[in-house]
């Protein structure tokens, strides 16, 4: 196997876990992924390193989500929905690895005025937070759309 794919075969292995909610060990990763943890080694230094890139990832696929949307309302709602299909991975992504800088970064491509940007992602980031805490509750149905046309 490539040094390429087995870093792809270790990091869709922490991402599994991740999704789980199971914990992201060495073993873990290994017994998921089917590797030895000498091979795990080769590619990254601990398991800190392992769940930013699997953040990394996660935030390639948020991206492509939000910047596949047509405008602005449909960006956001692609935003939320990525928190409500990925909670746990989502949680990780701005919190083990604080990816705000990031996310910021991809709403000034959305919107381009940096200050509205950063109001958007931030009314964003509060609702989706909280539908990737609480995913069973409806109000986010009706509030989600509300939120996002007053953010725009």
């Amino acid at each position: 196997m490539s040094r390429q794919g087995c870093r792809r075969l270790i990091v869709a292995a922490a991402t599994a876990l991740v999704d789980r909610d199971d914990a992201v060990t060495l073993r873990a990763v290994s017994r998921e992924a089917d590797v030895p943890t000498s091979a795990i080694y080769q590619q990254f230094p601990d398991v800190p390193a392992i769940l930013l890139a699997t953040c990394h990832e996660a935030f390639r696929e948020l991206e492509a989500a939000v910047l596949a949307a047509p405008d602005a309302y449909a960006a956001g709602l692609a935003y939320l929905d990525f928190a409500v299909l990925h909670p746990r991975r989502y949680r990780v992504m701005f919190g083990a690895a604080d990816l705000s800088d990031q996310a910021l970064r991809l709403f000034t491509r959305v919107v381009a005025d940096p200050d509205r940007a950063l109001t958007f992602w931030l009314g964003l980031h509060g609702l989706a937070d909280q539908r990737a805490s609480i995913r069973r509750s409806p109000q986010f149905l009706v509030i989600a759309p509300r939120l996002i046309s007053s953010l725009i």
